[in-house]
């Protein structure tokens, strides 16, 4: 997966067990500057198994509707259904997020930017 949501998950797994606790993605999603009922939501979009942790791939997923709910757009059953399946996922970016990276020296962690293009809603097909 690309650097942007590898740093994410590292980010979100303060305990360094290979997955996010529920715990752990309230802390992370808070920078995303979503209100919290939309928070919830993507957390039950993503953890679709409801083991309460979420592995790499359905992380990546929870930060893509991340990105999706940034951009305005209602995260109904349909739009979450095209924006987590191929190829549209892969044409969603990382999304904006005020977080810090674990380390001695934490540095924040913000997606790519991208002067060329103006901003506008992610890329997919409702």
């Amino acid at each position: 997966m690309e650097a942007p949501f590898d740093a994410y998950f590292r980010a979100a797994d303060l305990d360094r067990d290979g997955r996010i606790s529920g715990q752990e993605a309230v802390a992370f999603f808070k920078a995303s500057g979503l209100p919290q009922p939309v928070v919830a939501q993507i957390w039950t979009y993503a953890d679709k198994n409801r083991t309460g942790f979420l592995g790499c791939e359905d992380f990546y997923n929870a930060v893509r509707l991340v990105t999706v709910a940034q951009s305005g757009r209602e995260l109904t059953p349909a739009i979450v259904r095209s924006a987590l399946c191929a190829p549209a996922a892969s044409k969603i970016p990382a999304p904006r997020m005020n977080v810090q990276t674990p380390g001695p020296h934490a540095s924040s962690v913000t997606s790519p930017s991208h002067p060329t293009q103006a901003p506008g809603p992610a890329p997919f097909v409702t």
